[in-house]
């Protein structure tokens, strides 16, 4: 995670300051994401805007319950970029990482 902050800030500082795109075409498949933290939302359907669209996942507010915390999301993908094996597997990766956060 530091690793993907740090070339975040990098990247993006780096296409502000020349207003130029960054391709990651290249080898690369790009997952979009939104993150709409003052929102508590269940989902998100309908994100493409072309045929073939990279992966897409939206995230809201998270919720505090007695015993933990919940944050929802919806990811969105095309079958033709991956399998839904693929798609359990990034998920379940996700969920360790957020496991893995210090409070």
């Amino acid at each position: 995670m530091g690793q993907f902050g740090s070339d975040y800030l990098r990247l993006t500082q780096q296409v502000a300051e020349s207003c130029t795109d960054h391709d990651l075409s290249a080898g690369s498949m790009v997952i979009g994401t939104s993150a709409l933290a003052q929102y508590e939302i269940d989902g998100a359907v309908g994100m493409y805007s072309g045929i073939f669209n990279n992966p897409f996942m939206i995230w809201g507010k998270y919720k505090r319950g007695l015993f933990k915390t919940t944050l929802s999301v919806s990811f969105q993908f095309h079958h033709t970029q991956m399998d839904g094996a693929h798609a359990a597997k990034f998920l379940d990766t996700l969920q360790r990482e957020i496991e893995g956060l210090k409070e």
